[in-house]
């Protein structure tokens, strides 16, 4: 019986995932883990890993133009390596659409620290 609510796509690519917070899971002492996005969902995906996640990891996938926060929410050992269902909890699309935004803000920043550190006029 199929238990997941959104239909999985076959789709392999590489990718890295970086584990997020205080875990015992590193890859060769790093917290970015390398592996191979398996399959895709609207709401998730499976990735083979060469290191185990406990369930409950909060990870975080950064793509070209955005971004992916996830949980693991199971693993299942595969000889030497791991398939790991990841959750997706927030995706941040077209992040480079908030570029020139950003660079506004900074602007008006700026001119604000600017204005502020200027010497103010005295009256006699």
């Amino acid at each position: 019986m199929e238990r997941r609510k959104q239909p999985r796509i076959k789709l392999e690519t590489n990718l890295t995932i970086e584990i997020l917070g205080d875990h015992p899971a590193t890859y060769e002492g790093s917290n970015k883990i390398p592996g191979l996005m398996v399959d895709v969902s609207t709401d998730g995906m499976r990735f083979l890993s060469p290191v185990d996640i406990a369930p409950g990891t909060a990870i975080r996938i950064d793509r070209d133009t955005g971004m992916i926060l996830g949980e693991v929410c199971y693993t299942e050992s595969h000889g030497e390596e791991f398939h790991l269902g990841i959750l997706f909890r927030q995706v941040l699309a077209n992040l480079r659409d908030l570029e020139p935004l950003l660079r506004t803000l900074q602007s008006y920043e700026e001119d604000a620290r600017n204005r502020n550190s200027q010497p103010k006029p005295t009256r006699s």
